[in-house]
């Protein structure tokens, strides 16, 4: 069986607020013309010409989320979801190492994104899903050459590998045995390329943009299914879809952005971003069992945009404080939205600081997401049930970590 979908490198953290980070400062502000540090090498990576010695930034993100969907109405009894908490440690490492005057090689491995919920067993919602989680790992190696004083262009490969996840209850036919339950996992990966280029008109001002390709990986599975009844299980078993391989074109958009850089008075600077997702190429891999059929949906998505801005105060040469905000606009209408990832607008806020510690340049701040109500009204026939409802519970908190060691 041949199923079309697609899914995202969304940033970027943009979906959740463990989607991507660059020169990162609270609120994911200063990704495209930050320019301080290695951490440019994945989002804005001709910024790594302004580095004249080899230098490696460790990250760590640790997340905390909450989430619960209320139910106001359904066809299938169960009512609201579980409080689903997650506790989680996202690492990224980066590295640029000069190769003479003007060229810069920069690598970096990080987690730019990770999505998903669990609702639960036995809510209402149970057979449109139970769990679904889709998750990124993204490598890169740009090489950036400064043109002139004021012009500099990177480009480079980068690989994105994918894994995605989802559960759902089965309602059986024969009501004797009770729910049964399908599980689809799927991994792939695959090449695309970036691209950037950075203006500095002044040596305290600069102006950044970059793109990503879309990447397509491959993704397979076959989908595994516990305590079928009799009939449902011959019912597929007719239609060929028992042990029967799901491919998925799955697709990650391109996303372009940019940004500018500016320092006012003696210790003050600030930042701007807008970045674009096409995210009308975006779907996502939800599996559900009707009497003889498999269900893949897609999600109807539409492209997005994100608004960032940040200040920052440098009261010593090696010390400084910092606070930002971001909005990132909704990926999919209230009718369009489903429950298997139900994304809605981000609204971010936080507040950082910088000093040396045990050897390293350190950067910490603590960022706060609203991850919107994720309105919903889903219809998926008699088996699988009808839900209307949204989110009472919705948000993320993110202590961001990252170590600067220069060679």
């Amino acid at each position: 069986m041949r199923l079309r979908s697609g899914s995202l490198l969304a940033i970027i953290v943009l979906l959740t607020p463990v989607l991507g980070r660059a020169e990162i400062d609270p609120a994911l502000t200063g990704l495209s013309a930050g320019g301080g540090d290695a951490t440019s090498v994945f989002f804005s990576p001709a910024a790594i010409t302004r580095l004249d010695e080899s230098e490696l930034v460790l990250q760590t993100a640790f997340v905390y989320q909450e989430s619960k969907f209320r139910v106001d109405e359904s066809t299938i009894d169960g009512g609201n979801s579980d409080n689903d908490e997650k506790s989680l440690l996202i690492p990224g490492a980066y590295y640029v190492r000069p190769l003479g005057e003007r060229l810069r090689l920069g690598v970096s491995v990080s987690v730019p994104s990770g999505i998903g919920h669990d609702y639960g067993k036995s809510w209402s919602g149970r057979y449109l899903s139970e769990e679904s989680n889709l998750a990124f790992l993204a490598a890169a190696a740009p090489l950036a050459y400064r043109l002139t004083e004021r012009w500099s262009v990177a480009a480079g490969p980068y690989l994105i590998y994918t894994d995605s996840r989802t559960k759902a209850r089965v309602n059986n036919i024969l009501p004797e045995f009770g729910d049964g339950n399908v599980r689809l996992e799927e991994d792939g990966a695959a090449l695309g390329w970036l691209a950037g280029v950075m203006y500095e008109p002044t040596p305290t001002t600069r102006l950044a943009a970059s793109y990503k390709s879309s990447v397509d990986p491959k993704l397979e599975g076959t989908p595994s299914f516990n305590n079928l009844d009799p009939l449902l299980r011959e019912a597929l078993a007719a239609a060929d879809l028992l042990g029967t391989e799901i491919d998925v074109d799955f697709k990650v958009p391109a996303i372009a952005q940019g940004g500018f850089y500016t320092e006012f008075g003696d210790r003050w600077s600030a930042t701007g971003d807008v970045v674009w997702i096409n995210m009308s190429e975006f779907g996502i891999t939800r599996v559900s069992v009707g009497e003889d059929r498999i269900t893949v949906r897609d999600g109807g998505y539409r492209d997005s945009w994100m608004g960032s801005v940040g200040l920052k105060y440098r009261y010593r040469e090696d010390r400084a404080v910092s606070v930002g905000a971001m909005y990132f606009t909704s990926p999919i209408s209230d009718g369009n939205r489903n429950i298997a990832l139900p994304f809605d607008r981000v609204f971010g806020v936080g507040a950082g600081a910088e000093r040396p510690c045990w050897g390293f340049q350190c950067k910490m701040s603590l960022n706060y997401f609203d991850l919107g109500d994720g309105d919903l009204a889903e219809d998926g026939g008699p088996l699988l049930g009808s839900i209307e409802g949204s989110f009472s519970k919705n948000w993320a908190v993110m202590l961001d970590i990252q170590l600067r060691k220069i060679f």
